[in-house]
């Protein structure tokens, strides 16, 4: 379901939605006062669409809703690039800028049909580029490119930081940034289409439940828990207890990406030593280490890992299926102690044998996250923390997609994410669902009761 609230005449929605995003509840907002102060008008969201579902001048023929499609939740599934491929190879979707090789002379489209375009991201101040060597081989555009998922606008009213990476602190910062990198427009967009643009995104909700939420924080008052009130006794209804008892520990709260518990977000951040490896206090079984020791002073913006982005990594490495059969860049970089690059802070990911907060020897990252644009090594690979309201029908989950859908997204968390945490305390203490598989920290009716309640969500 996609609904929009049409006015919220209040824009402090903003400002009192980000003290319960991406970090522990209770943190200063991200953006600025303006943004917090701007008010959302039926006539900005409704001029909003239209500038929202058709190219603006002076791009390649791109618009938002070319990335964001309406039928899909405002994602972009591989279905649908698949499908329409098939029927209109000449869509504006299909852009040199998001081929597998923009400069080949017969162009295709694999990434992009796994549902993924290319992110080109400026790398921090002190932060460069390195090969397996160690010699410095940024360019001289000081940027690199990644692959990523388009993530839905539903619930954006409440969910900023925006971007995987938490780049973009406000929804107009976000929309600039989009006309440039994805529709290649070469005139500034005017302010008000970019208010305007915002002021839509702003009114479109996954659910009324999740509309509410946002009504609730624009009146400054604190929304309801989360309860989607099941019948007794079934199976949606344990899959709710489930959720709060373990997946609540960072998708917290009634907008589902908050971390409540500090302890929890500490664990994000196992402590670097200088060459980048962590203390480890043993192994699981599918050979991912677990920290030892961990940061308690870091707040956001900071964004840890998990472990998460290396699971793509395992894949370049045929260590773990890669479902998609996709090549992802292979990268390293060097951290300064400030912008002279002058003095060495840490090279990043360390060389196997080390191991550092990714758990695992990693020869490279397929993407260092929020790492590089704030030039902390403790942001590597380090993604924002999702709202998953509306989550069953913005398939393919995590930044690179590399879930295709729920029943891998538990898989994943169950077999390698959930026992990487020991804050968690969730060990892989269940048997296998199958020869080849690791062990489980969630049985398998406990993956059912999740994924019945997560159809609902």
């Amino acid at each position: 379901m996609k609904i929009g609230i049409g006015s919220l005449s209040s824009g402090v929605v903003c400002a009192l939605a980000l003290a319960a995003c991406s970090g522990v509840e209770g943190s200063p907002p991200d953006d600025p006062v303006d943004e917090a102060a701007s008010a959302i008008s039926d006539g900005n969201s409704t001029a909003g669409k239209h500038a929202f579902d058709n190219a603006l001048p002076h791009t390649n023929g791109r618009a938002c809703a070319t990335c964001h499609v309406e039928s899909e939740h405002l994602a972009l599934s591989p279905q649908h690039v698949a499908a329409l491929y098939l029927q209109n190879p000449q869509d504006p979707l299909f852009n040199r800028i998001d081929a597998d090789d923009p400069d080949a002379a017969v162009l295709t489209f694999d990434h992009l049909k796994a549902g993924l375009v290319r992110v080109t991201v400026t790398l921090a101040d002190n932060v460069d580029e390195i090969d397996g060597s160690g010699a410095v081989i940024t360019s001289a555009a000081r940027t690199i490119s990644v692959w990523r998922g388009v993530p839905t606008i539903e619930n954006v009213g409440y969910t900023a930081p925006y971007q995987y990476d938490g780049r973009a602190p406000t929804l107009p910062v976000q929309a600039d940034a989009a006309l440039h990198a994805h529709s290649q427009i070469h005139r500034e967009p005017p302010a008000e289409v970019l208010a305007k643009i915002a002021s839509f995104e702003r009114s479109v909700f996954s659910s009324p439940a999740a509309a509410a939420v946002s009504a609730s924080l624009a009146a400054g008052t604190t929304p309801a828990p989360l309860d989607l009130h099941f019948p007794a006794g079934s199976v949606e209804a344990a899959g709710q207890t489930v959720f709060q008892e373990i997946c609540a520990k960072c998708h917290g709260g009634p907008t589902t990406n908050a971390v409540l518990d500090k302890a929890v977000f500490g664990s994000f951040f196992p402590v670097q030593h200088a060459d980048g490896t962590i203390d480890i206090a043993g192994f699981l079984p599918t050979g991912i280490a677990l920290p030892a020791t961990f940061r308690d002073d870091l707040t956001p913006p900071h964004e840890g890992t998990l472990g998460i982005s290396a699971i793509a990594t395992l894949g370049q490495l045929g260590a773990l299926p890669n479902p998609s059969g996709l090549s992802l860049p292979h990268y390293r970089f060097r951290f300064y102690t400030d912008a002279t690059r002058a003095h060495l802070l840490v090279d990043m990911p360390p060389l196997p044998p080390g191991i550092g907060p990714s758990l695992i020897p990693e020869p490279f990252t397929v993407d260092p996250g929020r790492a590089i644009i704030s030039g902390d090594p403790y942001d590597w690979e380090g993604f924002d923390v999702p709202q998953l309201r509306g989550i069953a029908g913005t398939a393919p989950y995590f930044h690179d997609g590399s879930a295709p859908d729920l029943h891998s997204l538990v898989d994943e968390y169950s077999r390698l994410i959930l026992p990487a945490d020991p804050v968690l305390n969730l060990p892989p203490i269940f048997p296998p669902e199958g020869p080849g598989l690791p062990p489980e920290a969630l049985t398998p009716l406990q993956k059912t009761q999740l994924l019945a309640f997560l159809q609902h969500l």
